[in-house]
């Protein structure tokens, strides 16, 4: 099952059956994710967790509504941006902090059957490099790539131009394609080239 297929049945559930189990697999889902995001406006991990708790409360409670909202990714990652600027200033801090300032290593999630293909070795580098990218080149790769969000939509969320997006996104492929190369067999990297997907491997290869 594909992580949208997944994603669209845990809201049929929650939407048209309150069910609370489907809520709490929905919750796992991103809330890693959204405090990461929150945790950039907001510098504190106390209030990143009040802040992205406080959104999945008004998802349960307008869950009825929740069919509706055409890309929900989107959604929850801009209710807690909002969310975070109302704090801000609530709290009468009128700066944004920098993404350099971002140290917290998180885990990307890669659910994709090419994956499946890669030796526990290789896995364990690409996950090594994206955690050891620049801080905001990481943020931005990993809003693009692991949660599946638009440029343009990364873009809104961080109050940076679509350019900045596309040249960090740049830079973090090109450091992978650069590392990884050492631990390709010439026949892995034949077969990876030919690959038509959009999982981890064409975004490494054939993205440009």
């Amino acid at each position: 099952m594909s992580n949208k297929d997944e994603v669209r049945k845990l809201v049929e559930r929650i939407s048209l059956k309150d069910n609370e189990r489907a809520f709490r697999d929905f919750f796992d889902l991103y809330y890693t994710r959204l405090i990461r995001l929150a945790h950039y406006y907001v510098e504190s991990q106390h209030a990143s967790e009040e802040i992205v708790s406080a959104v999945f409360i008004g998802v349960w409670n307008n869950r009825k509504k929740l069919m509706a909202i055409p890309r929900l990714e989107a959604y929850l990652f801009s209710s807690v941006k909002y969310k975070c600027l109302n704090y801000l200033r609530d709290n009468k801090k009128n700066e944004f902090y920098s993404l350099d300032a971002y140290h917290e290593a998180l885990r990307p999630e890669f659910k994709d059957p090419a994956s499946d293909l890669l030796s526990k070795e290789l896995r364990e580098k690409v996950l090594q490099i994206i955690n050891n990218l620049p801080p905001r080149c990481k943020l931005i790769f990993e809003l693009v790539k692991d949660d599946g969000l638009k440029y343009r939509e990364v873009a809104e969320l961080l109050d940076i131009s679509i350019k900045a997006v596309e040249a960090q996104v740049s830079k973090a492929m090109l450091t992978l394609r650069k590392e990884i190369y050492p631990y390709l067999s010439d026949d892995d990297f034949k077969r990876y080239l030919n690959r038509r997907d959009k999982g981890l491997w064409a975004w490494l290869f054939l993205s440009f």
